[in-house]
């Protein structure tokens, strides 16, 4: 991706998106573990795909309790979501079959589904609000980060509907399974992303609500940042602390990693490596494409209404 978009801009996008994923990945209400969860997450997101991509669908089946019939549900299949979360295909087909047994998903002849039953869950429901209020709140730190301005030309008139809590949290799961496959690609594995994912978020959690520039006029340098140890790494993802140690020792040798009194923190020479670059580019047409739809809907202008009613009231 060409993009005339400061490098500055792309890193706090990045540090933003990062936040957001690490957090929806928690919420998913259902699954015993990371990898549970990305797959739950591609299936759900994968039967709705098609009608989801019509603005109308969105604004019909969008709110809380008016959840997408099994018949708009097409089945995928399990190379698909293998292909789409960069798993290899026999790990899922075993997790497939065990959400299976576990009542989350159904097997039909074109492939695997989350049915209504599942998505009508109020477990479900509640995770839905809790990834709508975090993409609000990523709105609003792209906002003071200065980022991401496209977004908020032209939009609609504010939204006046009951909140569109399924579809926010549709188009945000599409944001987070187009980065969790570039960050599997260039790591190599699940568990090695999540874990970077979590270090550099611990890293840079102070800078939140910093604009962009003031962060820094390019990739936050190393002396901002906040070292963290593998417990709270651990602790964060559900990881045993061991297995964190190990794969941090090897980020550290490798030269993804710096270690620190305190911890580690990701290296600044890492995230200026030309292949990282792409991927925080790849990040910021991804969160265009999230963001859009909303747009569109009137969603954005509601929250920014909201936004600017709390700035002026605080």
């Amino acid at each position: 991706m060409t993009t005339t978009v400061s490098l500055s801009e792309l890193a706090a996008a990045m540090r933003a998106s990062n936040s957001l994923m690490l957090d929806m990945l928690a919420e998913t209400p259902a699954g015993d573990d990371l990898l549970d969860r990305l797959i739950i997450t591609a299936i759900a997101q994968a039967n709705t795909a098609g009608p989801a991509a019509d603005i109308e669908f969105l604004r019909t089946y969008g709110a809380f309790d008016t959840v997408a019939p099994d018949e708009v549900r097409k089945p995928v299949t399990i190379s698909s979501v293998a292909s789409t979360i960069c798993i290899p295909f026999e790990t899922v087909r075993r997790r497939v079959q065990q959400l299976v047994t576990a009542g989350i998903c159904e097997i039909r002849p074109e492939g695997v589904v989350v049915p209504t039953r599942v998505t009508s869950r109020e477990e479900y429901k509640t995770g839905i609000i809790r990834i709508y209020e975090l993409t609000q709140a990523l709105h609003a730190r792209l906002k003071d980060n200065g980022c991401l301005t496209e977004a908020y030309r032209d939009a609609a008139p504010p939204y006046e509907g009951p909140p569109l809590f399924r579809a926010a949290a549709h188009l945000a799961a599409g944001h987070f399974l187009r980065m969790m496959a570039s960050f599997i690609k260039t790591t190599g594995d699940l568990t090695t992303a999540m874990i970077l994912l979590a270090v550099q978020r611990e890293n840079s959690e102070h800078t939140a609500t910093l604009p962009s520039i003031v962060v820094g006029p390019g990739i936050m340098p190393d002396d901002l940042k906040v070292p963290v140890n593998a417990a709270t790494i651990a602790d964060v993802l559900g990881l045993g602390e061991s297995t964190v140690s190990r794969r941090l020792t090897r980020l550290v040798q490798d030269g993804t990693c710096i270690k620190k009194k305190g911890g580690v923190i990701v290296a600044s020479a890492y995230v200026a490596r030309p292949e990282i670059v792409a991927v925080m580019e790849l990040n910021y047409a991804s969160l265009l494409r999230m963001f859009e739809p909303l747009q569109k809907l009137g969603v954005l202008s509601a929250w920014n209404r909201v936004e600017t009613s709390a700035a002026t009231t605080g």
